[in-house]
């Protein structure tokens, strides 16, 4: 069915079927460095697109608390996961930390919830790679 591909989960969606679901983005920064913001139904979502599909998004409340997105509830952080992380089983990560933790099944996707700054950031395994990649190449380069 053609809406179900438009309005499928996030993680691995193409800019254009971003652009169907959201709408137009609060700022268009795709040339830039990879990104589009978005803000719909109270959540704010910054997509991070690498070759042309989706692979790290961010989620947080539109609400602020003294310059804080206020905390996203249980529920709503479950909600995000299965309607924006590409998989609608997410389980909790048994490891130790003061953040919430899961993962996909397939172990493809991760998502960490951070309860300092009350932000949810889904990523594929992939994408943490490169992402730690980048970071090490640029301390070498220092």
């Amino acid at each position: 069915m053609l809406w179900d591909s438009l309005l499928r989960a996030e993680i691995g969606a193409t800019q254009e079927q971003s652009l169907a679901r959201y709408g137009k983005p609060e700022r268009d920064a795709l040339k830039q460095s990879g990104l589009l913001y978005f803000r719909k139904d109270g959540i704010c979502t910054i997509a991070h697109f690498y070759k042309g599909t989706c692979d790290v998004l961010s989620l947080f409340s539109d609400k602020t608390e003294s310059g804080v997105p206020v905390d996203l509830p249980a529920d709503r952080i479950r909600s995000l996961l299965k309607s924006e992380g590409g998989s609608p089983d997410w389980s909790a990560a048994g490891c130790y930390s003061i953040n919430g933790v899961w993962n996909t099944p397939d172990g493809k996707s991760f998502a960490i919830y951070d309860t300092m700054r009350h932000k949810l950031a889904i990523m594929t395994h992939d994408a943490y790679v490169r992402e730690k990649a980048a970071v090490a190449k640029a301390r070498a380069d220092k």
